[in-house]
């Protein structure tokens, strides 16, 4: 059974039977074929609830970075010293650093932390794109292995209109980022749930 917004955030709550203030999950199937990229980054109105640690390998240190790399770190990268997931969850880095990142791209892709201009983390303007990171701006993907994006918008704890503006505004910009060819029943299916709640269907007819 299919949902309106509205009602199914009012259904994943009332579903809801986590102890904690729960993060509201988007789970949503796409008609794609293999080759077709889905990737770029957006910004919620009310960002995700959730903070990330935000490291950058540039020519000089950014302050509000909470990590500033420099060359020995992509050694304790190799070695596992230094764990993308645990000490960082964003790279930034600057064009002319992509060759000697490209050494720990083994380790930074499956962990999809790697660097890329579609995502906006390979910039010259280094101290902008961590501010706008930092304000919630976020990658949208398609999985590697299938056509589908995981991704969060907000919190349980949220009022319910800050959860339909940001649901509504993820799936305009996914619309915007249609690939040519793909078909017109690109968004096949859309689940919202909490951590560990049940999921409800919304029409996004």
């Amino acid at each position: 059974m299919k949902h309106t917004i509205k009602d199914a955030i009012i259904n994943i709550k009332k579903n809801s039977k986590e102890k904690f203030d729960a993060t509201v999950e988007a789970h949503i199937n796409l008609d794609i074929e293999k080759g077709q990229i889905v990737r770029y980054t957006t910004t919620l109105p009310h960002g995700t609830g959730k903070s990330k640690k935000i490291a950058v390998f540039g020519s000089k240190n950014v302050e509000t970075a909470d990590l500033n790399l420099v060359e020995s770190d992509i050694q304790k990268i190799e070695k596992g010293e230094l764990l993308p997931g645990r000490d960082f969850d964003v790279l930034i880095t600057e064009p002319k650093f992509m060759p000697k990142i490209a050494k720990v791209a083994g380790i930074l892709g499956p962990a999809g932390v790697m660097p890329n201009p579609k995502s906006g983390t390979v910039t010259e303007k280094l101290e902008e794109t961590v501010e706008n990171f930092k304000r919630g701006q976020m990658e949208v993907r398609v999985e590697p292995n299938a056509p589908i994006i995981h991704t969060i918008i907000g919190k349980s704890s949220w009022e319910n209109e800050k959860l339909e503006e940001n649901l509504s505004k993820l799936l305009t910009t996914l619309r915007q980022n249609k690939p040519s060819k793909a078909t017109s029943t690109f968004i096949k299916s859309v689940f919202i749930k909490t951590t560990m709640g049940k999921s409800f269907e919304v029409e996004v007819s």
